[in-house]
């Protein structure tokens, strides 16, 4: 289980965005699709050979929503994991950096707590919506990142290269949790 930390994708000229990397210490734990917000996903190659999820939270129509596999968090995976196939010196990258998170739980309960969570958050965000900060300032995708991680019992680094706003502040750990009933 990782936090993976990339640069802004599309015309943003600075700024972090981090998104998180689930690679299973037990693969076959994970080898039938895995409901996320009411579709399955599989796991993919990461790169390397080795198989995993990138699953973010992004600003979607104004409002901090979930993706996974999300097009920039994936291609920045690709890069970090493989950077001889997916970067090239004549292009630019998104210059990926990863930081375990530690947690005392085994990995597959760490990461089935991951994925409950994310479906909890889902759930609650859509009955009570969490807006997209402007200019990043607020509960952003660096926030979400970190406080599933946090929601979990598990730990990990705040902080990386770039301007990463708001990595220090948390979504409400409530949003994790139990879907809240309307």
């Amino acid at each position: 289980m990782y936090v993976g930390a990339r640069d802004l994708a599309g015309k943003a000229f600075i700024g972090t965005h981090q998104f998180t990397i689930i690679v299973p210490d037990n693969p076959a734990a994970f080898s039938s699709p895995v409901k996320i917000g009411g579709n399955s996903y599989s796991m993919r190659d990461l790169g390397n050979g080795i198989k995993g999820f990138v699953i973010g939270a992004h600003n979607v129509n104004g409002r901090l929503m979930v993706k996974v596999f999300e097009a920039s968090d994936y291609q920045a995976t690709l890069e970090y994991y493989n950077p001889k196939k997916y970067t090239k010196w004549y292009s630019s990258d998104f210059d990926t950096e990863i930081a375990k998170c530690s947690s005392s739980k085994q990995d597959t309960q760490f990461i089935n707590d991951i994925f409950n969570a994310v479906n909890n958050y889902i759930l609650n965000e859509n009955k009570n919506n969490i807006s997209y900060p402007a200019l990043g300032y607020g509960v952003n995708s660096n926030s979400w990142a970190q406080s599933v991680i946090d929601a979990v019992g598990g730990h990990v680094r705040q902080n990386f290269s770039g301007v990463d706003w708001w990595n220090g502040g948390r979504v409400p750990g409530s949003y994790f949790l139990s879907p809240v009933t309307p």
